[in-house]
């Protein structure tokens, strides 16, 4: 991890992308509770992510095979800086408008344009690390991410339910814009390796390529990559399950179904509490030398289902006022604390093995169109939470979720395929290190 801190490209991404991601946790904390306070209304809420996340995940393919056509680092500054822009206007229209339904479109016109902006952002990301830090620090770079994510979380969830609660919507708004504009002041100045030059043959290809030629490119290669499209359909199962209980149900259950006065400030601390553990597991993970990745993921992931059903259970006890709130809060947190270690013991090796084995041309289309199937689902998820929430009440939804996730456990665990790509990913680590112990002899 220290070599990793000790290159000047990874800082200014680390540090750019951590500005802007504590932005939007802060805006989305705030979201979710100004959305269920304007219309009191669980499948609006949900509605409302549908169409966001709906648009991310239809634009996504083609997003990434842009991203494969241009400068990697340049679209990740300019889109921070697009997203800067779009905020500080919704700002000044939430604060010049008495509508609530005006308000209320122009969350949905942002959030769609938002979406776009960040389809196009994640695969730029995703495929510029690779190019910045080289193969050998990759998996302390994937470990990395997590900082982010876990810093993103203690601040911006605090900084966000505490804006929200004291300030408005207005401010918090205003502060995401702010963050994104220093993120994409801070990557311009980073340096990867780019080919702008090309031969006379690949230039006359590439005008013959279009956009959805490369997308079917990048299903062909999904589809060579033996159990590829098979971890592919079960992180969309995943995804599902884990989505409209942490989106919509949770904030329901702090900010309805148990009507606390401190809703956003209860639920906040268990986020931070959340971000810390994953902070810490994603560090020890990241670091980690592993002589079976196909292990570790089993393990992980079975650890990692059994907490999820444990903190269903325990939403349940609330819901159900079986026990009392003092004694779901420590449950709950506990729950939280070990969804997240075991989150990272999964994620972190996983998502470090594939890049690996994913040739560098393809990168950033492979992994938009990985990420538009996989999270094909959420859209729908989120509107069936709203729904079973609306009409029914959360211990159902929190029971529906459990259920769906014991399909992508138990595959993950039995399917061949998945096992031989799992496999593959172990060898490729076996042979690069063979290489290297020659060439130091």
């Amino acid at each position: 991890m220290k070599e990793l801190f000790k290159n000047n490209n990874y800082k200014l991404l680390f540090a750019g992308n951590l500005v802007s991601e504590i932005g939007n946790s802060l805006m989305g904390i705030a979201m979710s509770f100004y959305i269920l306070d304007l219309t009191g209304s669980s499948l609006s809420m949900g509605l409302f992510l549908f169409v966001v996340i709906g648009t991310r995940i239809l634009v996504s393919p083609i997003a990434g095979v842009l991203v494969d056509r241009f400068n990697r680092v340049r679209v990740i500054y300019l889109t921070d800086y697009a997203r800067a822009i779009l905020y500080v206007i919704l700002a000044l229209y939430i604060a010049t408008s008495p509508s609530i339904d005006n308000i209320i479109l122009s969350l949905y016109i942002t959030g769609i344009l938002a979406s776009i902006n960040a389809a196009l952002f994640t695969p730029a990301i995703s495929s510029a690390i690779p190019e910045i830090v080289g193969e050998d620090l990759l998996q302390a770079a994937n470990g990395a991410s997590s900082i982010i994510q876990s810093l993103q979380s203690i601040i911006g969830v605090i900084a966000g339910a505490a804006f929200y609660a004291f300030f408005g919507m207005t401010w918090v708004i205003i502060i995401n814009a702010l963050s994104f504009g220093i993120s994409g002041f801070s990557e311009m100045f980073i340096k990867a390796k780019y080919r702008k030059e090309k031969t006379e043959i690949e230039t006359t290809l590439q005008k013959e390529k279009t956009i959805i030629h490369d997308f079917v490119e990048s299903l062909k290669y999904i589809k060579r990559k033996t159990g590829l499209f098979s971890i592919i359909g079960f992180s969309l199962l995943l995804n599902f399950a884990f989505t409209p209980l942490f989106a919509i149900g949770i904030p329901y259950l702090f900010n309805n179904d148990l009507a606390r006065v401190n809703a956003e400030m209860e639920y906040a601390y268990t986020e931070v509490a959340f971000s810390i553990a994953m902070l810490i597991a994603g560090l020890i993970v990241g670091s980690m030398k592993m002589k079976s990745i196909n292990k570790v993921i089993r393990i992980g992931l079975s650890l990692l289902s059994l907490s999820f059903a444990y903190l269903a259970l325990t939403i349940h006890l609330a819901s159900a006022r079986i026990v009392n709130f003092e004694t779901f809060y420590i449950m709950f947190l506990g729950g939280m604390v070990l969804l997240a270690v075991f989150s990272m013991l999964t994620n972190v090796p996983l998502n470090t093995g594939i890049v690996k084995i994913v040739d560098d041309n393809f990168r950033g289309r492979v992994f938009a169109t990985m990420g538009a199937i996989s999270n094909g689902a959420i859209p729908f998820s989120m509107l069936i939470g709203g729904l079973i929430i609306e009409y029914y009440n959360i211990s159902l939804l929190a029971l529906f979720c459990v259920i769906v996730v014991l399909f992508p456990t138990i595959g993950v665990l039995t399917n061949k395929k998945v096992g031989i790509l799992i496999d593959s990913i172990d060898k490729h680590i076996d042979k690069k290190q063979t290489v290297e112990e020659k060439s130091a002899v």
